[in-house]
């Protein structure tokens, strides 16, 4: 039997059993992350994140 990971979530949250911390990470881009000491937490600062431009796009639209 196999087993497959569907979700149409935007986001995948772990726990880091060092830290006791929460960590949120973007779905489409691994490299977007934010943690948090709840799973709320982690969730709200990578939606943060993930809405604001990043410098780079900001320099090329001005």
């Amino acid at each position: 039997m196999q087993l497959q990971n569907k979700t149409n979530n935007w986001y995948h949250v772990s726990l880091d059993t060092q830290t006791q911390k929460f960590i949120a990470t973007a779905t489409n881009n691994e490299k977007i992350s934010a943690s948090g000491i709840t799973i709320e937490q982690a969730v709200q600062k990578l939606t943060f994140k993930v809405k604001q431009p990043n410098r780079a796009n900001k320099q090329q639209l001005a």
